[in-house]
């Protein structure tokens, strides 16, 4: 009979992190912070105790979660509503506005009608996005990616 482990079975299952045998000075450093929380009871946001909060309300064994778990509900509203992030896509940039010329007919390449004849003028408006870091970064990097 040889000594096979099963791999169904791990050895570290069930067992907490200060266990393992590979135990080291950032544990030690952890262990100061770590806070026992027996006897503290799971409550939502208006302090009504619950017994989980790890597994939604479903329509059969694998259907769709259901909305009137209040619970999903709650966590979900509480993690899209933690912050508002400020708009990051081409938050920064500069425009240009003039008059675009065509210098030749091009009517018989495409249908656009501002290129269709031979001195055509066409106002138009140009912005050239740096897309910039947010909030605090520099203002002098030069990054530019795309035009509209």
């Amino acid at each position: 009979m040889t000594d096979k482990k099963d791999p169904k079975h791990s050895e570290l299952a069930g067992t907490d992190t200060l266990d393992r045998k590979n135990h080291n000075a950032k544990l030690d450093q952890l262990e100061t912070f770590r806070t026992d929380a027996t006897g503290e009871a799971l409550s939502t946001n208006q302090g009504v105790k619950i017994a989980d909060n790890q597994n939604t309300l479903k329509a059969g064994e694998r259907g769709p979660s259901l909305l009137e778990d209040f619970i999903m509900r709650e966590k979900l509203t509480h993690f899209d509503h933690e912050r508002i992030p400020e708009r990051i896509v081409h938050a920064r940039g500069a425009a240009a506005h003039g008059v675009f010329v065509s210098y030749g007919d091009h009517s018989a390449l495409t249908k656009a009608s501002f290129l269709a004849g031979k001195g055509k003028e066409t106002p138009v408006f140009v912005r050239f996005s740096t897309v910039q870091g947010s909030r605090g970064s520099a203002d002098t990097v030069r990054d530019v990616r795309g035009f509209a």
